[in-house]
């Protein structure tokens, strides 16, 4: 009788989900969406502390940490990675300008590209990853940064 109640709980409760979520803007939504999934992330990571699965944990956490605050768990981020007093995602570690070929990379272009084809290229990966969408602003600078190269700004 108890998973029966408990399975009536969650229904219910999901169908409250979609009735909300259902006259919700897309912006909105896509923030409903990632909390709710990071509030269910952090009950698995509860739970397989719990029941002593400690490395799962840790990973289940990492996923409710970055759906929550949009940054890389300070536990997964690799030397040389800012802290929680910095701007998101961004690295202390080595300063200057991009080389070109590091820009062809990020952009994924081969030498020779076109204007067209670096416009092209920077605007399909920036809707991908702006901050707006769910990406870090580390990743939108770092194409921003290539696209000035490549275009000698």
């Amino acid at each position: 009788m108890g998973p029966l109640i408990a399975g009536l709980v969650v229904l219910a409760v999901l169908l409250l989900l979609a009735a909300a979520y259902s006259r919700a803007k897309p912006r909105d939504l896509v923030k409903g969406m990632r909390f709710s999934g990071g509030v269910l992330l952090g009950l698995v990571t509860i739970a397989l502390t719990v029941t002593g699965r400690v490395g799962l944990a840790f990973l289940a956490a990492a996923g409710a940490w970055a759906l929550l605050l949009g940054t890389t768990p300070p536990w997964l981020r690799p030397p040389g990675m800012g802290g929680a007093g910095g701007s998101r995602d961004v690295p202390t570690g080595r300063r200057g300008t991009m080389s070109r070929g590091e820009a062809l990379n990020v952009l994924g272009l081969q030498d020779g590209a076109t204007e067209a084809d670096i416009r092209a290229a920077h605007r399909r990966l920036i809707v991908q990853i702006h901050p707006d969408k769910g990406g870090t602003s580390y990743l939108a600078a770092k194409i921003n940064e290539a696209k000035d190269v490549l275009l000698r700004r």
